[in-house]
């Protein structure tokens, strides 16, 4: 058991009191282990933790000092002035429980995007824990990805109008070559009409080729 035990003065003498306090110190050293927990949890969190009170940062973790590279006193006093500035209407709607992509500056001026999410908490009253996770890594590879895809789709459609106008400047020709040759070889005498035959060869055997060209991207007859 734990008891406090004062003493008072009098004209008789001293008067002690004796007071069991075991359940107040009980209370007190849970309190203690759970904010000692708590802390522990914070301060090793694989996520950027932030406590805001009134609008002003009261705690912030481990982690997020180090996406930002700020020391934790500093990065308390300049926090509002890290939020890129088109960001930070954004940045309001985490406390109605929205989560938010959104850009801060970090020790270098670099940018660094950050996915932001809050919920109420009490910390000497009513405050906001925020937590936040760099996807700085995401967003670029994001970016990189819709540059490519961007590029091959250029590619695709330049590889598009290329086979168009092979179609167009090869065809139109053989079409032509073709239909004089029919023409001609009904009226030509037999020995002509052999040669016409085989030129009739060849330019179809140069339509097929340009055909697999066009649909399939292959050379062959």
């Amino acid at each position: 058991r734990y008891y406090s035990v004062r003493n008072i003065s009098s004209s008789m003498g001293k008067v002690y009191t004796i007071e069991d306090v075991t359940e107040k110190v009980m209370a007190e050293n849970a309190l203690k282990e759970s904010e000692e927990k708590y802390r522990a949890i914070c301060e090793n969190a694989l996520v950027g933790i932030l406590i805001m009170k009134d609008g002003k940062v009261k705690y912030v973790n481990k982690r997020f000092c180090e996406i930002l590279g700020f020391k934790a006193n500093k990065l308390k006093e300049k926090f509002h002035e890290l939020i890129h500035q088109e960001d930070y209407e954004k940045f309001k709607r985490i406390f109605n429980g929205k989560i938010a992509h959104i850009r801060m500056f970090d020790k270098n001026n670099g940018i660094k995007w950050l996915e932001i999410g809050c919920c109420k908490i009490k910390y000497g009253g009513d405050a906001y824990l925020l937590n936040a996770v760099d996807i700085t890594r995401r967003v670029e590879m994001e970016k990189e990805i819709r540059e490519a895809n961007e590029k091959m789709q250029k590619a695709l459609e330049k590889e598009k109008k290329f086979l168009e106008e092979i179609s167009h400047y090869f065809f139109n020709p053989l079409c032509i070559a073709k239909g004089y040759l029919d023409l001609s070889i009904p009226q030509a005498d037999p020995a002509l009409r052999r040669k016409l035959e085989i030129t009739k060869q060849a330019v179809t055997r140069v339509e097929n080729v340009v055909k697999h060209i066009v649909t399939e991207g292959k050379i062959y007859e």
